[in-house]
């Protein structure tokens, strides 16, 4: 089974997030510190001094910004934020940068008890912000974010990097992903997003996308496009054909199982475009594979 690219993901998630700032700032995605392993996973520059960030991920950034993020599968305690915190001081020495110009933020799955608790003796742990924990200290500007509490309506993106989206959920999401492109377009930074989410949930996505309305978000996100292209041989007819009704077995296989061969050979033998179409959207609302064979009679 291949492993969850949660990652990069997390790295479109934040450019997503701060849509509106994103031409005023700089990412750096797995920023090399040396030729060795020491990286930070997320570093995020402003490219002006006086830029402000009205969002709440990103109310205690400063002009340079270190991230770290810990995926729903990967643990994080004290030793593993003293390490991040000793990484901003080889930043600041690497970059002539000051230290007072320099944030550090984590991002986790989950709630972290055990850090919190033996931070708390320490030092004074502050909830900033839902889902957002800032630690008073005297090294400058630390905040722990946790993405299971931050509120969906200020966070889309963030709240829905992880792989237990229920059906009804993943629906709003994709409406709400395909709002977004209307908005503002299509973006090669969304899409990488999507494919990563659509992965971790890939049972629920295939449960969600029926029903019309569903079937319109998938062609605003372009994933129907994207299916179509898959394997298509440009400038012939029969090229699109054969891709085509290819299309329609891998969605009905994703979604309701292998269909049987004698079903496989009635797709495969139509040879009408536009029928075609109109049954990829059929394979992507039908309830079994009974229902699309007898429409099919």
């Amino acid at each position: 089974m291949t492993k969850t690219q949660w990652h990069p993901a997390f790295c479109s998630a934040m450019q997503l997030e701060l849509m509106e700032s994103r031409d005023k700032l700089e990412f750096q995605i797995e920023y090399q510190l040396t030729k060795g392993p020491l990286r930070v996973d997320l570093l995020i520059i402003k490219k002006r001094q006086d830029v402000i960030i009205d969002k709440n991920i990103a109310r205690s950034f400063r002009l340079h910004n270190l991230i770290e993020y810990k995926s729903p599968d990967d643990t994080f305690d004290i030793n593993d934020l003293y390490k991040i915190i000793s990484l901003k001081f080889f930043y600041a020495y690497r970059e002539k940068v000051k230290i007072k110009d320099i944030s550090v933020t984590v991002v986790l799955s989950r709630h972290p008890y055990n850090l919190l608790e033996n931070l708390s003796r320490d030092y004074k742990i502050t909830l900033d912000q839902k889902g957002i924990y800032g630690i008073d200290n005297d090294m400058g500007p630390i905040q722990i974010i946790v993405l299971s509490e931050l509120p969906e309506k200020q966070n889309l993106w963030l709240t829905n990097l992880n792989k237990e989206l229920t059906v009804n959920h993943f629906r709003h999401f994709l409406t709400e992903a395909a709002n977004y492109i209307k908005e503002h377009g299509k973006d090669i930074v969304l899409n990488s997003y999507l494919d990563v989410i659509t992965e971790a949930n890939i049972k629920t996505f295939q449960e969600a996308i029926m029903g019309k309305k569903v079937v319109q978000c998938l062609k605003d996100l372009g994933f129907i496009d994207k299916w179509r292209a898959e394997g298509r041989v440009e400038g012939r007819v029969e090229g699109r054909v054969e891709n085509e009704a290819k299309m329609v077995i891998r969605i009905l296989s994703q979604r309701l199982g292998l269909p049987s061969q004698p079903l496989q050979e009635k797709i495969s033998s139509i040879q009408n475009i536009a029928k075609l179409d109109e049954l990829v959207d059929f394979a992507l609302t039908c309830v079994s594979l009974d229902e699309f064979a007898t429409a099919l009679e």
